[in-house]
């Protein structure tokens, strides 16, 4: 099951989390705390579990952790093991951004998180998407961001539409994942939509 969450922050920024945490982290931290604050969480969640009584079992979870800023048109990211997003500027360039990947949160390996910022022009869109979008027991992760990738080459349409073409990438074949994608698309605070 995967969850995605949007919260408002302060300076009318806003956070994008998969999944989203139980509770918000100060808004003042850099995605890199968020993400090692989530990773001592799900730590401390799996050594709580007493459900098995088989040996220490290996519990961990992907995150991509984003803030963006549509004043200064700055979106900050940090990942745990996560594909990166996928962005297409107006003009319809898909590029996925080449951003230092953490290690998937609660996996005890004192994981080292960092962020990268980006400048998204207005009219972009930001795709954040569960693996199971792009990946397949049948088909490498690549052939998948590449369909992702030609999906997204039209930023003018809705939201809506892009989500559909992107879906359409995996139709026809058997659910082994999840299936989650989020875009959103930059705008200067007060323009219309």
């Amino acid at each position: 099951m995967t969850w995605w969450a949007t919260a408002p922050t302060p300076r009318r920024r806003w956070a994008y989390s998969a999944p989203p945490p139980a509770r918000w982290p100060t808004w003042t931290c850099p995605p890199e705390d968020v993400l090692a604050h989530l990773d001592g969480t799900v730590q401390r969640l799996a050594e709580g579990d007493d459900r098995s009584s088989h040996a220490l079992m290996v519990f961990g979870a992907t995150c991509l952790y984003a803030v963006y800023d549509p004043s200064t048109r700055r979106c900050t990211m940090a990942l745990a093991g996560h594909p990166p997003p996928v962005l297409t500027d107006p003009l319809g360039r898909v590029t996925f951004p080449d951003l230092p990947t953490g290690t998937p949160l609660g996996m005890g390996l004192g994981g080292q998180f960092q962020s990268a910022e980006l400048e998204l022009p207005q009219g972009s869109v930001l795709g954040l998407y569960t693996d199971g979008l792009v990946e397949a027991r049948d088909r490498d992760i690549e052939e998948g961001m590449n369909r992702l990738g030609g999906a997204m080459t039209q930023p003018g349409l809705p939201l809506e539409d892009l989500c559909a073409r992107a879906l359409e990438t995996v139709s026809g074949r058997t659910a082994s994942d999840d299936v989650t994608l989020l875009l959103v698309r930059t705008r200067l605070p007060g323009a219309a939509s």
